[in-house]
């Protein structure tokens, strides 16, 4: 017994021993972490979606009914630059408050899971996180992404234009128009990259015997977020229809109309601009903000 109990009646002692509770500690998660992480994720993702919004607007307009990706390629010259940033204002906006929330909800999870929860397998660990964060972004991003996706489509000419369009009739809730589709595409695709991305980093520090460089850690971070965008293609195909109003109906309506309209192949519409334009937002996204937040973790 501990020197402490040396002195208490052995029936007492023995009844603490046996009605006691052990109890696991508070789950305490750092604010400064999850901060940091979240800081980091928005401005990742803000300077990517500033860097590839001209694919983007490539990739709504061929989703979106109009031309296919190779006749819009050459129609380029006489575009001009201000045409294929249509919408990027709203865009940047979305995807940085989207973001941050995603990765700050991401880190905050993955410690509660791991403190509660210290045998939980790390692919499972990072799947449900990256699932609760990517809920909660995607929240925040479905008004920018309808206001965006109408001005790149050319259904109104400025963001101002297509939040009187989108609310019209319908008020606040035409804002939230195609919330099923983007949910079935972002859910998917953080889970999926972000699982990705972490299984690819260890696999290869295993066989590389070392840490990635930052170039490496960006290459890993480009692949998982190329392969995520492929997978959630179709996702992806039904926003845009039912964002733009080109599609009307519920998702299952509108899945059903395209495919007897169009075939299956119409639900791989924009699969290369959106792969060529994930590529490097994934590398953004996944590594980019790895290596921000690693930068603001280091002691000075």
């Amino acid at each position: 017994l501990p020197p402490e109990l040396l002195s208490v009646d052995p029936q007492a002692a023995w009844f603490e021993s046996a009605t006691m509770v052990q109890l696991a500690p508070p789950v305490v998660a750092k604010r400064g972490q999850v901060l940091k992480s979240a800081i980091a994720g928005a401005l990742a993702s803000g300077i990517s979606t500033a860097g590839m919004h001209p694919l983007d607007t490539l990739k709504t307009k061929v989703q979106s009914g109009g031309k296919s990706f190779i006749a819009l390629v050459k129609e380029l010259p006489n575009v001009g630059a201000r045409a294929m940033y249509a919408g990027s204002v709203p865009a940047i906006v979305g995807a940085a408050a989207s973001h941050g929330v995603r990765t700050g909800t991401y880190e905050f999870s993955r410690q509660v899971i791991g403190t509660v929860s210290p045998n939980c397998p790390d692919a499972l660990n990072q799947s449900i996180s990256s699932g609760l964060g990517t809920a909660l972004g995607t929240a925040l991003r479905i008004p920018c992404e309808v206001l965006k996706q109408r001005v790149q489509a050319g259904r109104d000419p400025n963001a101002r234009a297509a939040l009187a369009s989108a609310t019209k009739g319908k008020g606040v809730r035409g804002l939230f128009t195609g919330t099923s589709a983007t949910l079935a595409r972002e859910v998917p695709f953080y889970v999926f990259g972000m699982v990705a991305y972490e299984q690819l980093k260890n696999h290869a520090k295993g066989a590389l015997q070392r840490d990635l460089g930052p170039w490496e850690t960006i290459l890993v971070g480009a692949i998982s977020g190329a392969a995520a965008a492929i997978a959630t293609t179709p996702a992806d195909v039904l926003k845009t229809r039912m964002m733009t109003g080109a599609a009307v109906g519920t998702l299952p309506e509108v899945v059903k109309a395209l495919v007897a309209k169009e075939g299956v192949g119409a639900l791989f519409k924009g699969c290369l601009p959106r792969a060529l334009w994930i590529a490097p937002v994934g590398a953004m996204n996944f590594a980019a903000y790895e290596l921000a937040r690693n930068a603001m973790f280091e002691e000075p």
